[in-house]
């Protein structure tokens, strides 16, 4: 888990003009290929940190995120940010951490698109310290208020996380590289995706994640 590099706050995300975008990200999904969306780098190095707002993706789809921290374990300097660095080769991933969290305790993050997609993105750094943090990471899709919809994959980067459920990943080890990465993939339609991220053994330490490349069609 790299605890070095700046994390700078993201803006009021209200933008009335299309995103720009680094890079022509694909995922071949059962709707054909996902191109990337969403690129939160323009809102790098700006104040006050992250106020929810709505962004407007290349395809006119609105998204609005917001986080939910009901224990008041977020970490102030690490409230849905974007990290002003590089994560395991990933540019300017947005990040979500937390403090002394107890059993059970953590900070959601809610995306909500104002047309029906089937996203896909990466999280990043996901991994555990021993005695010290042990990320737990939930993602949980939904359909007009519906039940909720399980991701159709998470394909783990390598062997520092591991696939508890089809929901939930959990960190086994320390890793700064793709090894603590995992490909969140959802086929089926969804308007609203949650990702959770929690203590699941109470180690109460310092952790962070990051998503990186959220892409849809």
């Amino acid at each position: 888990m790299v605890k070095t590099g700046a994390a700078v706050g993201v803006g009021a995300w209200v933008a009335p003009s299309i995103l720009t975008y680094d890079k022509a990200y694909a995922a071949v999904g059962s709707c054909g290929t996902k191109p990337l969306q969403l690129d939160w780098t323009p809102w790098r190095g700006t104040n006050p940190p992250f106020a929810p707002s709505a962004m407007t993706a290349n395809d006119g789809v609105e998204v609005t995120l917001s986080v939910s921290d009901p224990f008041g374990v977020q970490s102030n300097a690490w409230d849905a940010r974007v990290y002003n660095n590089t994560i395991n080769g990933r540019t300017h991933p947005l990040i979500t951490g937390m403090n002394n969290a107890n059993l059970g305790e953590g900070v959601t993050l809610t995306f909500t698109f104002s047309t029906p997609v089937q996203p896909s993105f990466f999280l990043v750094d996901v991994d555990r310290g021993t005695n010290s943090w042990e990320d737990s990471v939930e993602i949980l899709g939904s359909l007009g208020g519906g039940s909720s919809i399980d991701p159709d994959s998470l394909a783990p980067g390598g062997t520092a996380v591991t696939v508890v459920t089809p929901r939930l990943v959990r960190g086994v080890f320390s890793s700064s590289s793709s090894n603590s990465e995992v490909e969140v993939d959802f086929q089926d339609p969804i308007d609203t995706m949650t990702i959770r991220h929690f203590d699941e053994q109470n180690r109460n330490g310092f952790q962070w994640i990051g998503i990186h490349d959220l892409h849809w069609c």
